[in-house]
């Protein structure tokens, strides 16, 4: 019975990675399209705000698309073969030099706290930049202007496991959602549309799944949303 209900869900992700693929170009010709109409209705007031809203939404399902088409990649367990020995001080430092300006133009206070002694990762060092970079982008985004966002790194009980948390002050995530948050398409129960924290968190969730790591949603000490990520290293590499 299970292996029944894993392969029909293998087969629903099929169809849903195939819609994602055959509808990409014809979106991008409408889009184009679109655009092409805008420009020519530029002092038709009329219709010009109509359009750009046509646009955006064209643009939010193109995003949506992509994302999907992302998923689908990253569950290529083959991308395995590539992994290398990866150092987690210099590419943490690069990930808060990328966020500080953002963060200072929120008023944000964004503090990296790295401990003395970090093992080592195997990984995909592009990937792992980009799920700590939608974790971190979503912390600040979600921060109001005062607020903190905090990026740590330490070793786990034993000191051969690092965990990567992002912390801050803002709304945090409902218990009753946290389980929920990484599936494709989410919605929060509130019905509101946030950009970047459904497909967004969905692509973090493979990259996760792909390096063998855990990610664990809880509350921050600044009673904002907590993200830990619980790394293998070298010597625990299978």
């Amino acid at each position: 019975m299970l292996d029944r209900i894993e392969k029909l869900m293998n087969e629903v992700k099929g169809v849903c990675d195939n819609i994602a693929h055959d509808l990409r170009t014809p979106l991008t010709r409408l889009r184009a399209q679109l655009y092409r109409i805008q420009q020519q209705s530029a002092h038709d007031s009329t219709h010009a705000t109509q359009i750009a809203q046509v646009i955006s939404e064209a643009d939010t399902l193109m995003a949506r698309f992509r994302g999907l088409l992302r998923i689908s990649e990253l569950e290529d367990r083959q991308r395995r073969s590539a992994f290398v020995e990866v150092e987690l001080r210099p590419l943490l430092q690069e990930l808060h030099d990328f966020y500080l300006p953002l963060a200072e133009e929120d008023q944000i206070t964004l503090i990296l706290d790295l401990h003395e002694t970090l093992p080592t990762l195997v990984g995909d060092r592009a990937l792992l930049f980009e799920a700590l970079t939608n974790l971190l982008g979503n912390a600040i985004k979600f921060t109001p202007g005062g607020g903190i966002v905090k990026v740590s790194a330490y070793p786990a009980a034993g000191g051969t496991t690092p965990c990567i948390e992002v912390q801050d002050s803002g709304p945090g995530i409902p218990v009753a959602e946290r389980a929920a948050v990484f599936q494709r398409f989410y919605r929060s129960e509130a019905g509101t549309e946030q950009s970047g924290f459904g497909l967004g968190l969905s692509v973090v969730a493979a990259i996760v799944n792909l390096h063998g790591f855990t990610l664990q949603i809880g509350t921050s000490e600044y009673g904002g949303a907590s993200l830990l990520l619980e790394c293998r290293t070298v010597n625990t590499l299978a």
